[in-house]
Protein backbone atom coordinates (compact mmCIF):
# COMPACT_ATOMS: atom_id res chain seq x y z
CA UNK A 1 0.00 0.00 0.00
CA UNK A 2 1.16 3.53 -0.69
CA UNK A 3 1.38 6.34 1.88
CA UNK A 4 -1.38 8.51 0.44
CA UNK A 5 -4.30 6.07 0.55
CA UNK A 6 -5.75 3.98 3.33
CA UNK A 7 -6.75 0.32 3.30
CA UNK A 8 -10.44 1.05 2.65
CA UNK A 9 -9.58 3.27 -0.33
CA UNK A 10 -7.19 0.62 -1.64
CA UNK A 11 -10.03 -1.95 -1.61
CA UNK A 12 -12.31 0.47 -3.50
CA UNK A 13 -9.60 1.15 -6.10
CA UNK A 14 -8.84 -2.54 -6.60
CA UNK A 15 -12.56 -3.31 -6.82
CA UNK A 16 -13.03 -0.76 -9.60
CA UNK A 17 -9.95 -1.75 -11.61
CA UNK A 18 -10.31 -5.54 -11.33
CA UNK A 19 -12.79 -5.60 -14.21
CA UNK A 20 -10.30 -4.17 -16.72
CA UNK A 21 -7.59 -6.29 -18.42
CA UNK A 22 -4.85 -3.67 -18.13
CA UNK A 23 -1.92 -2.92 -15.86
CA UNK A 24 -2.47 0.03 -13.54
CA UNK A 25 0.12 1.94 -11.52
CA UNK A 26 -0.01 4.63 -8.86
CA UNK A 27 2.28 7.65 -9.22
CA UNK A 28 2.49 11.24 -8.04
CA UNK A 29 2.34 12.93 -4.65
CA UNK A 30 0.37 10.17 -2.92
CA UNK A 31 3.15 7.72 -3.81
CA UNK A 32 6.00 10.09 -2.97
CA UNK A 33 4.46 11.06 0.36
CA UNK A 34 4.33 14.81 -0.33
CA UNK A 35 0.54 14.91 -0.68
CA UNK A 36 -2.04 16.97 1.16
CA UNK A 37 -5.61 16.08 2.09
CA UNK A 38 -6.78 17.68 -1.17
CA UNK A 39 -4.21 16.02 -3.46
CA UNK A 40 -5.54 13.96 -6.33
CA UNK A 41 -4.59 10.34 -6.99
CA UNK A 42 -2.73 9.70 -10.22
CA UNK A 43 -3.14 6.33 -11.90
CA UNK A 44 -1.32 5.22 -15.04
CA UNK A 45 -3.06 2.72 -17.32
CA UNK A 46 -0.15 0.96 -18.99
CA UNK A 47 -1.08 -0.65 -22.27
CA UNK A 48 0.91 -0.47 -25.50
CA UNK A 49 -2.17 0.37 -27.59
CA UNK A 50 -4.41 3.29 -26.74
CA UNK A 51 -7.48 2.24 -24.79
CA UNK A 52 -10.80 3.58 -26.12
CA UNK A 53 -11.93 6.79 -24.43
CA UNK A 54 -15.22 5.13 -23.47
CA UNK A 55 -13.27 2.73 -21.21
CA UNK A 56 -11.40 5.60 -19.52
CA UNK A 57 -14.67 7.45 -19.12
CA UNK A 58 -16.27 4.38 -17.51
CA UNK A 59 -13.38 4.02 -15.04
CA UNK A 60 -13.50 7.72 -14.16
CA UNK A 61 -17.27 7.55 -13.64
CA UNK A 62 -16.85 4.63 -11.22
CA UNK A 63 -14.28 6.60 -9.25
CA UNK A 64 -16.52 9.68 -9.20
CA UNK A 65 -19.36 7.57 -7.81
CA UNK A 66 -17.15 5.84 -5.24
CA UNK A 67 -16.57 6.74 -1.59
CA UNK A 68 -13.08 8.07 -2.37
CA UNK A 69 -12.95 11.69 -1.21
CA UNK A 70 -10.44 13.00 -3.75
CA UNK A 71 -10.14 13.24 -7.51
CA UNK A 72 -8.65 10.26 -9.35
CA UNK A 73 -6.85 11.03 -12.61
CA UNK A 74 -6.29 8.27 -15.18
CA UNK A 75 -3.41 8.69 -17.64
CA UNK A 76 -2.61 6.39 -20.54
CA UNK A 77 0.90 5.22 -21.24
CA UNK A 78 0.12 4.86 -24.97
CA UNK A 79 -0.40 8.59 -25.42
CA UNK A 80 1.83 9.94 -22.66
CA UNK A 81 4.70 12.27 -23.45
CA UNK A 82 7.97 10.33 -23.21
CA UNK A 83 9.66 13.05 -21.14
CA UNK A 84 6.82 12.99 -18.61
CA UNK A 85 6.94 9.20 -18.44
CA UNK A 86 10.68 9.38 -17.77
CA UNK A 87 9.96 11.72 -14.84
CA UNK A 88 7.47 9.34 -13.21
CA UNK A 89 8.70 5.86 -14.15
CA UNK A 90 10.82 5.38 -11.00
CA UNK A 91 7.82 6.22 -8.80
CA UNK A 92 5.35 3.78 -10.37
CA UNK A 93 3.72 1.35 -7.94
CA UNK A 94 1.72 -1.50 -9.49
CA UNK A 95 -1.89 -1.79 -8.40
CA UNK A 96 -2.75 -5.39 -7.69
CA UNK A 97 -6.15 -6.13 -9.17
Amino acid sequence: MIKGINEKEECIIQGILKDYPYDFFYYGSRVKGNYTKLSDLDILLKNEAEVPYSVIEDIELKFNESKISYIVNISQYANMDENFYNLIKNDLVKIEN
